[in-house]
């Protein structure tokens, strides 16, 4: 069965959801008037991506069915119909285990735009009956907090998980920052549901799961009133979760509750660095601190509410953040948090090489801010950082098989002390980044397009397909792309009129010359690109925020081709990141690379890159189901090496070894301490 199979079910859901207005809005502005450009849903895309359709055909046939199962193992399925009184046995107790199950769900509804699979959609279709059935009276659904002590399935009120974090009705709602972390994650678990319960409406038409999600919206809106939200504590994505919901339902109180939780729900934990700037209001904030989940969630539900306001506080204070955050707490590849405790942001300027955590989740959250960044501002350098997690940060998260997963993404890592996910060992589990890792993948149709009352801004160049409207008239494109490997794209117009057509220009091409404020690139190198439309080239000077805009009358047929230089570009850090001096990272096209151990017969992790070496880049169809690799040359002390260089996005799908991203240029820079510090961090996990 492959993904792209044409079905009558989908057709039937496009002219479903065509009839329901959730494929377009007669206005473009829709439920967000502040906003400079709007979604083009992922039910409005078909992708068809040679490097992508292999990862989401991957998470439809290996992915989401193993995790399902595991699923099912560990009990937070059944958790659902015990609480229904469906079947008998124990609750099981965990950290936000609903949330997991939402995820999937979420997952399960993009795929369900691709094509056809009655087997796994009935399996979903299923699970969502029993949440359903396990939905109290009044709205509410979290399996931790529904059932009363008395209960035969319930545990004891002794068990250390309820001493910590609560259990039962008594405990609903009772999340403070003094009594931290006890009945917190039910607003976390309530947006999840809401965010999936949307996705899976979307995708399949059915709206058993969002009606369940709006009763229970409607329960909280009723509960959380302006002071209970500011004596509240809890893990955001409550934000996402009604801003989604606002979208499909028009229901401001959704977007008032939203707006209230992002700015005074009580962000800050007592393990927090720097509590004084983190217990402020969101929008009197002006440096990132806390949970690096948990701020990018915040961030990305609060950029939708400035969407919908247009309140100029709150988008100053996320300006603010965003700033902080790409300046000082960004990882070269995306990901936030510099191994402090409590999976947090450290201080300014403080990003160890080998401590980095860089959650899968954070990292994939920090793609959802930017996109509604970009939404907001229609401004290219957003889109830019999605493109960055989209192929490195956010996609080594899973191996090539679909079956393993990181939990922290290194940068430079030794073979030794490898155990979990947390110290840099893909693994089979089920938590917040498994749980998480499908939908980022069977989503990304979401990310490729976006659009204006006059036409199509193109954000991502993945192969695709789309059907939209654009101030009453449709809009159809088709994107061949060979972008990853050769920088190759081709659009093709599939409908006739006046539109316009904006191109994102990466920043790397045509003198742009940086990922962000922190990161550069080498200022010898400066790839172009060409345009041709119809097979006559044409001048490239009409670039705005980092789209190439092209206005003009269109006929069916008519190509846009786009060919982007692909050189092996360095990476140099700004000097105030201290841990990065003396070292460059190499990126070809949209791809960070790194060294293997398992290519090396030498310590990768002591080579010092030869700096006027050439380094060449070919193709090899055996490496990660077919990948440009990258060889140079370098030196181990004074004696000379060959290197081979994967993208990042596939290290360690071949066993346990070393792994470098970041090559020593300049060893006195670079320090002599980076040995210690691998074997003192694995070694501390």
């Amino acid at each position: 069965m492959k993904i792209n199979k044409p079905d009558f079910r989908i057709i039937f859901r496009v002219y479903f959801l065509l009839s329901i207005g959730l494929l377009s809005c007669t206005s473009e502005k829709g439920v967000y008037p502040y906003s400079m450009l709007q979604t083009v849903e992922f039910n409005e895309v078909q992708v068809n991506d040679l490097f992508w359709n292999r990862k989401i055909e991957t998470i439809q046939q290996v992915t989401l069915p193993l995790l399902l199962d595991i699923a099912e193992e560990q009990g937070k399925i059944d958790n659902f119909r015990i609480t229904a009184g469906k079947k008998k046995g124990k609750i099981r107790l965990y950290n936000a285990p609903d949330s997991d199950v939402y995820k999937l769900l979420e997952a399960a509804g993009y795929l369900a735009s691709f094509g056809s699979d009655s087997i796994l959609e009935a399996r979903c279709d299923a699970i969502i009956e029993d949440i359903i059935d396990a939905q109290d009276t009044s709205g509410y659904i979290n399996t931790q907090y529904t059932l009363d002590f008395d209960h035969p399935a319930s545990p004891s009120r002794n068990d250390p998980h309820v001493l910590k974090f609560g259990y039962g009705p008594e405990n609903r709602w009772c999340s403070r920052s003094d009594n931290w972390p006890f009945a917190y994650s039910q607003l976390y678990c309530a947006g999840h549901l809401f965010e999936s319960a949307v996705a899976y409406y979307r995708g399949t038409g059915k709206r058993r799961y969002l009606d369940a999600a709006i009763r229970f919206a409607d329960h909280i809106c009723d509960v959380f009133t302006f002071d209970k939200i500011s004596t509240y504590a809890d893990h955001p994505q409550l934000e996402i979760g009604l801003m989604k919901l606002y979208e499909v339902t028009k229901e401001e109180k959704y977007f008032h509750l939203a707006d209230w939780s992002a700015r005074y729900i009580k962000f800050t934990r007592p393990v927090d660095l720097n509590q004084e700037e983190n217990s402020k209001p969101l929008h009197r904030q002006s440096k990132a601190y806390g949970h690096c989940v948990r701020t990018a969630y915040v961030y990305s539900g609060a950029t939708d509410v400035v969407r919908a306001t247009g309140e100029d506080s709150l988008k100053r204070g996320l300006s603010h953040l965003w700033e902080n955050v790409t300046t000082h707490k960004m990882y070269i590849h995306g990901g936030t948090g510099n191994g402090v405790p409590a999976e947090q942001h450290g201080e300014d300027d403080d990003l160890p090489i080998f401590s980095t955590y860089s959650e899968c989740c954070a990292n994939i959250a920090q793609g959802q801010w930017n996109h509604r960044l970009n939404l907001l501002t229609a401004d290219a350098k957003y889109a830019d950082l999605v493109e960055l997690e989209l192929y490195n940060g956010g996609l080594a998260g899973i191996s090539d098989d679909g079956k393993r997963f990181f939990y922290a993404n290194k940068i430079n890592i030794s073979e030794k002390n490898r155990e979990t996910p947390h110290n840099g060992l893909r693994t089979t589990y089920l938590f917040c980044c498994p749980s998480k890792l499908p939908g980022f993948i069977t989503g990304v149709g979401r990310w490729i397009y976006a659009k204006d009352d006059k036409g199509i801004y193109v954000n991502q160049y993945i192969g695709s397909t789309l059907k939209t409207r654009v101030s009453g008239n449709e809009i159809r494109l088709n994107m061949k792309s060979d972008y990853v490997w050769n920088g190759k794209v081709e659009i093709e117009i599939g409908s006739e009129g006046e539109f316009e057509c904006h191109l994102r220009i990466p920043s790397r091409v045509a003198g742009s010359n940086h990922i962000s404020s922190t990161y550069s690139f080498s200022n010898a190198e400066n790839p172009e690109f060409s345009l041709f439309i119809n097979g006559e080239e044409q001048k490239a000077n009409n670039i705005r925020n980092g789209y190439l805009s092209i206005q003009r009358r269109w006929n069916r047929h008519d190509k846009i081709e786009l060919l982007f230089e692909m050189p092996v570009m360095k990476i140099y850090t700004d000097p105030d990141i201290k841990a990065n001096q003396g070292r460059v990272a190499l990126m070809r096209g949209p791809l960070l690379y790194c060294l293997e151990g398992c290519d090396h017969p030498f310590d990768i992790l002591q080579m010092q890159l030869s700096a006027d070496d050439a380094i060449t880049s070919v193709f090899e169809p055996d490496m990660l189901g077919g990948a440009m690799v990258l060889k140079g040359k370098g030196l181990i002390g004074s004696d000379p090496v060959v290197f081979k260089a994967i993208p990042y996005f596939g290290w360690q799908n071949r066993g346990v070894s070393s792994m470098c991203m970041l090559l020593i240029e300049d060893r006195e820079k670079a320090g002599t301490e980076e040995t210690e510090l691998i074997e003192k961090v694995n070694t501390n996990g």
